[in-house]
């Protein structure tokens, strides 16, 4: 029960290190190792991860990792601030928390161009099991989950906000508070 426990809490809850989930890990170890340069269906990335990073979950192995490929991808506000996957399609709205995306045999997605440059190339050979990204990703786009007897909800911060209290603890001087905001659009017709 122990080990289900902690098992399911790895699983379940992100790393602090890189704000991912193992399944949206094993995701961007995917979209790396494929460095696709055109779109590719969501449904065909899906079965490419099952197959090239042990998604072990049996024969629905490539619908499995479909969540972790949405929520990589979702743009709308109050998802994520920097998505790591481009969102070609239909990758859910705001109303129902994403949970209305199209069919992925109906979607697309790619790298974002930006994903490299906070997860570097160079440091793929050193690190094995987690990406150590540029900014905390965890800041970035927030985390959510909930294990066995633990939770966790770290709200999304400003990138901007985060990059320049980065630069001040390097000064040696003290981080400002960040302050959660959400930026919301009113559109008059």
């Amino acid at each position: 029960m122990v080990l289900f426990s902690n098992c399911d809490n790895e699983r379940s809850i992100p790393s602090l290190v890189d704000g991912l989930k193992p399944g949206q890990r094993k995701v961007l170890f995917t979209c790396f190792k494929r460095a696709d340069k055109k779109e590719v269906k969501v449904a065909q990335l899906a079965g490419a991860v099952g197959e090239m990073s042990a998604y072990h979950h049996g024969e629905v192995r490539d619908i499995a990792c479909l969540p972790s490929l949405c929520l990589t991808s979702q743009d709308y506000v109050g998802s994520n601030n920097i998505n790591l996957l481009l969102p070609i399609g239909q990758f859910g709205t705001r109303l129902q928390g994403g949970k209305d995306s199209a069919s992925p045999r109906y979607i697309f997605t790619q790298l974002n161009p930006v994903t490299r440059a906070l997860f570097p190339l160079v440091d793929e050979h050193v690190l094995r099991f987690l990406y150590c990204p540029i900014i905390p990703m965890v800041l970035v786009n927030g985390a959510e989950g909930i294990g066995t007897a633990w939770s966790t909800k770290v709200p999304n911060y400003n990138p901007r906000e985060i990059v320049e209290n980065i630069r001040r603890m390097i000064r040696g001087e003290e981080p400002r508070p960040l302050v959660r905001t959400v930026v919301y659009c009113v559109f008059l017709s």
